[in-house]
């Protein structure tokens, strides 16, 4: 019982900061500069990719390598803009890490909802790319819906993993997926002409289990600061990047990403 109130009330406190600042926007270089109009039959291309380079690589409070990579993403982008989907992939300059991930997207005037199948199987040198058993899979699909408040520097979200390897052990010994839950929120704080901050905070928990995907307890797992700016390259070339300042209370850790998006 006490488990569950510390549960809501973790989720409580995230929609009440919403709230808050709705009185009054999520994993690597925010857009700074809003993506050209694809209405135009001379600017509307289907197919795009783009690499960006990190120091490490931080996702939900993870700190998924500690080495420098490069991270490449190649999607198709319908004519709309309002449907996306994708490949992306990061490898490690060490080559310690290693990831490729499917993603889907459909985004309806400020909603996005998004599928993505995880397969980091730097831990899984044996893994089957096509094998989704929980018990032997180093993938796992997220489900997201995202919010951004209209006029307002607000963004919030809430996925949920809803198959592979995140898992827990029943009363029972038997495997079972946890089902994990992770919610955030983000605010710009302050802005200029080519740059941001903003500050976000995150929380995991699972309805079914005290141990889940981010940790062993319901908590916050990732809250921090995102400076974000874009470089003027011999006053023709605008390359974005940024440096996030992450802590993790239930990892007892903390990092610092930067990472520059070169095209």
């Amino acid at each position: 019982m006490v488990y569950n109130i510390r549960k809501y009330s973790l989720i409580g406190f995230l929609f009440a900061f919403t709230s808050v600042y709705a009185q009054g926007d999520d994993r690597s270089i925010p857009d700074l500069i809003p993506k050209d109009s694809l209405e135009t039959e001379d600017k509307y291309r289907p197919f795009e990719f783009n690499l960006t380079v990190k120091n490490m690589h931080l996702w939900r409070g993870y700190r998924v390598t500690d080495e420098a990579m490069t991270a490449a993403n190649v999607y198709y982008t319908s004519k709309s803009g309002k449907f996306e989907a994708g490949l992306w992939g990061g490898v490690g300059f060490a080559g310690n890490y290693t990831e490729f991930d499917y993603y889907i997207s459909f985004s309806h005037e400020t909603w996005t909802f998004a599928i993505w199948d995880i397969n980091n199987y730097t831990d899984f040198p044996d893994a089957q790319i096509f094998n989704y058993d929980r018990a032997e899979t180093s993938h796992f699909i997220d489900v997201s819906v995202t919010y951004a408040f209209e006029n307002f520097p607000l963004q919030t979200s809430w996925s949920t993993i809803v198959q592979g390897r995140d898992t827990y052990v029943n009363s029972s010994g038997d495997l079972r997926n946890a089902f994990t839950n992770y919610v955030e929120a983000s605010y710009i704080v302050t802005d200029g002409k080519d740059w941001n901050l903003s500050l976000y905070v995150g929380a995991a928990f699972s309805f079914v289990s005290d141990n889940h995907f981010y940790g062993d307890k319901t908590g916050f797992n990732n809250y921090g600061a995102t400076y974000s700016k874009t470089l003027k390259v011999f006053d023709r070339y605008s390359i974005p990047v940024s440096a996030t300042v992450m802590w993790n209370s239930l990892q007892d850790y903390g990092a610092l990403q930067v990472a520059v998006n070169l095209f």
